[in-house]
C-alpha cells in the first residue's frame, strides 16, 4: 500500500519536466516575488499550448496562485473547468484538496467538507493526509460542529511524528472543545467513547479557566490516573495555559507598529492598552521585549526591525498594502487589518471586519436548519455593504432569500417579511434603530428567529434599553459576552484600570490581547491546517492566505441579560394583539 501512495510534489515535477527548458521560469519568478495573479496568468498562458496531463498541472498551479492572490472565485472557476478525464490520480487528489482550501477561504464549509469527503486519504502521503484532516477540522468548526472537528484532530494526532507537532495539535483540540458550552460538553461526555471521551472530560476540567490552580491540578492528576492509556501528552495542560498567556520563545523581541495620531490615533491607543494588558498578565519567564513605533514608518529591510524577530501591526490599510507589495517579510508580521487581494509570505492579516460578522450570523442560522431567509437592511452605503456580505454567505451556504427589503420605513420592511415564507430574518441594524425594527417585526406577527451582528449591542446590558429586545439573536466576541469571568484580562477586571472599556472602541482591547497572544505562533498556525486558538475576539484560525479567520459567539437578548445559547431555537412571541399574516 505504501508503494502506491501518491507523492504530489514528485508527480508535479515529473509532469512539468516535460515542458521546454525555462518555460516555467517567468511564472515561478512572479510567484516567488509575491505577484500571484501575474503568476497565474503566466501558468494559464503556458497551459494553452501544453498537452495533457501537464496542461492540467499548470491549471492547478494557476488556481493555487489565484487563491494566494485572494481571488477565490477565479480559483474555483479554474478548478471547475479542469478536464477530469485527463487528470492523473495525484492531480485528482490535489485538485480536491485545493477545492477545499478555496471553499474555506470563501466561508463555504459544506462545500469544503464535500470535497474532502471525496479525497482518497489512503492514497495520500502523510503530509497531505495531515493537510486534509486539518482542513476537515477547520470546515467542521466553520459549520459550528466543534465535536466533529475534535474527532478530525484526534485522527490527525495519530499521524503526527514529533512531540512538538502533536503538542500543538492537542492544544488546538482542547481549544476546540472548550469553545463548547458546559451543557454541550456534559452531553458530549455522555455520548462519546474511547479517546474522544477522554478529550471531552479533559476539556470539561479546563473550560472557562485561564490559569492553573492547586484544586485544578488535583483534578487533572485524578483524570490522568483514571485514563492511563489516553494519548494526552504529559506537558499538555502546562502548554495549554502557556498558550493562553502568550507562550513566547526565550529572548523574543516584538516590534509593534500602531497609529499615534490622526483618524486612527484613538484606535492605536486602545490596541496598545490591550497589548500591554496581555503583557502584564503574562507571568511567564519568557515575556518578549516590546518596542513601539508609529504606523506608517517604512520597514524596507531587516535592519529597520532593530533586532525584532516578529512584528505586530501595522493598522492602516495603506501600510498593510505597502508591506504586501514589498514581497516576503523578513520576520512573521501580524498586521492588524485586512486588505483585499494583497498578500505575501510571512504577512498575516487580523481584522475585526464587519463582513465576517455577517458571515458568522448566516452560518449560525443555516446550521440551525433554516434555509429560507429574509434579508432586512438600511438604505445606506454601510447597509448595502453588510447586506452584500449576508447575501453572499447565505447563497454560498445554499440558502435562498424569500425577501430582501431595504428599509426607509421599518413598517414596510416588517410587512415584506411577514408576507414571505422566510424561516429566519438576517437583520442589518445598529443600536440606534434595532428597537424600532424588532418591535415592527413582532407587531406584524413575525415570530421566526431574527439574527443580527454585534452592531445591535454596545457591550453593556441595560434593562431599560434592552428589555424589549428579548428573543433577538446576534453574534459578538466572547470577551464582551462572558460576564462571569474575573481573571486579569476579563472585561470586568479591566474596567477599573482602563478607560473606554465600555465605549465604542471596547472590542479593540480584545483585539490587542489576541494580537499579543497570536504573534508568537502565527507562522506555525499558518502552516498547520486545523490549528485553532480560543481568542478573546473569537475562535481564531489562519487560512491558506495568512488571513486570521474568526468564529464569533452566538448571543441572545433575554429579559434578565444577554446569554450565549447553544444554538438558534426560536424567537420571542409577537406583541399581544398583533395580526398574523
Amino acid at each position: 500500500m505504501a508503494s502506491c501512495a501518491i507523492d504530489s510534489a514528485r508527480d508535479t515535477e515529473r509532469l512539468l519536466d516535460t515542458l521546454p527548458p525555462n518555460a516555467l521560469a517567468e511564472a515561478r519568478r512572479l510567484e516567488r516575488e509575491g505577484q500571484p495573479n501575474a503568476a497565474a496568468d503566466a501558468y494559464l498562458a503556458l497551459a494553452e499550448t501544453t498537452p495533457a496531463p501537464a496542461r492540467q498541472q499548470l491549471q492547478i498551479e494557476a488556481a493555487k496562485a489565484r487563491l494566494q492572490a485572494g481571488d477565490g472565485h477565479r480559483a474555483s472557476r479554474i478548478l471547475l473547468e479542469l478536464d477530469q478525464a485527463a487528470l492523473t490520480a495525484s492531480q485528482r487528489q490535489r485538485a480536491l484538496l485545493l477545492q477545499a482550501d478555496v471553499a474555506l477561504s470563501r466561508g463555504r464549509a459544506a462545500e469544503a467538507i464535500g470535497a474532502l469527503d471525496r479525497v482518497d486519504r489512503g492514497a495520500l502521503p502523510t503530509r497531505l493526509k495531515t493537510h486534509s484532516l486539518g482542513s476537515l477540522a477547520t470546515a467542521y468548526r466553520l459549520s459550528n460542529q466543534p465535536l466533529r472537528a475534535a474527532e478530525q484532530l484526534d485522527r490527525l494526532d495519530r499521524l503526527l511524528d514529533t512531540a512538538a507537532a502533536r503538542l500543538d495539535n492537542q492544544v488546538s483540540l482542547l481549544f476546540t472543545l472548550t469553545s463548547l458550552h458546559q451543557a454541550s460538553l456534559a452531553q458530549a461526555a455522555d455520548t462519546t467513547t474511547g479517546r474522544l471521551r477522554g478529550w471531552v472530560e479533559l476539556a470539561q476540567l479546563l473550560a472557562g479557566k485561564s490559569t492553573p490552580s492547586p484544586a485544578l491540578d488535583a483534578r487533572l492528576r485524578d483524570w490522568r490516573r483514571r485514563t492511563p492509556n489516553h494519548p494526552a501528552l504529559a506537558r499538555l495542560e502546562d502548554t495549554y495555559f502557556a498558550r493562553l498567556a502568550g507562550g513566547y520563545a526565550p529572548g523574543a523581541k516584538a516590534l509593534v507598529l500602531l497609529p499615534t495620531g490622526g483618524h486612527f490615533g484613538a484606535a492605536g491607543t486602545v490596541l496598545r492598552e490591550g497589548i500591554m494588558a496581555a503583557y502584564a498578565a503574562d507571568r511567564s519567564e519568557t515575556r518578549p521585549a516590546l518596542s513601539f513605533r508609529a504606523d506608517g514608518v517604512a520597514l524596507s529591510s531587516r535592519d529597520d526591525l532593530a533586532g525584532a524577530n516578529l512584528v505586530i501591526g501595522p493598522v492602516q490599510q495603506a501600510s498593510v498594502t505597502a508591506l504586501a507589495r514589498q514581497g516576503p517579510q523578513p520576520v512573521p508580521t501580524l498586521a492588524l487589518n485586512r486588505v483585499s487581494g494583497a498578500t505575501t509570505a510571512n504577512l498575516f492579516q487580523f481584522s475585526l471586519a464587519p463582513e465576517d460578522e455577517a458571515a458568522n450570523a448566516a452560518n449560525y442560522a443555516f446550521t440551525a436548519g433554516l434555509k429560507r431567509a429574509a434579508l432586512v437592511y438600511p438604505q445606506s452605503a454601510w447597509g448595502t455593504r453588510m447586506a452584500d456580505a449576508f447575501r453572499s454567505q447565505w447563497r454560498a451556504l445554499g440558502g435562498t432569500l424569500s425577501a430582501q427589503p431595504s428599509y426607509g420605513s421599518v413598517s414596510e420592511a416588517a410587512n415584506a417579511v411577514a408576507h414571505s415564507d422566510a424561516q429566519v430574518v438576517l437583520l442589518v441594524a445598529t443600536t440606534q434603530n434595532v428597537a424600532a425594527l424588532w418591535e415592527a417585526l413582532r407587531f406584524t406577527g413575525v415570530a421566526i428567529p431574527v439574527i443580527a451582528t454585534s452592531h445591535v449591542y454596545d457591550g453593556t446590558f441595560n434593562p431599560t434599553q434592552h428589555l424589549g429586545l428579548a428573543g433577538l439573536y446576534f453574534v459578538d466576541i466572547p470577551w464582551l459576552l462572558d460576564q462571569q469571568r474575573a481573571d486579569r484580562l476579563s472585561r470586568q477586571a479591566l474596567r477599573g484600570t482602563l478607560s473606554n472599556v465600555s465605549g465604542p472602541l471596547a472590542r479593540l482591547y480584545a483585539m490587542g490581547i489576541d494580537a499579543y497572544r497570536l504573534a508568537p505562533r502565527i507562522a506555525e498556525m499558518g502552516q498547520q491546517p486545523g490549528s485553532f486558538f480560543a481568542g478573546e475576539t473569537g475562535g481564531l484560525s489562519v487560512d491558506s492566505r495568512g488571513q486570521v479567520r474568526r468564529q464569533l459567539t452566538l448571543a441572545r437578548f433575554t429579559p434578565s441579560g444577554v446569554i450565549a445559547p447553544a444554538g438558534i431555537r426560536g424567537a420571542a412571541p409577537p406583541v399581544s394583539g398583533a395580526s398574523h399574516p
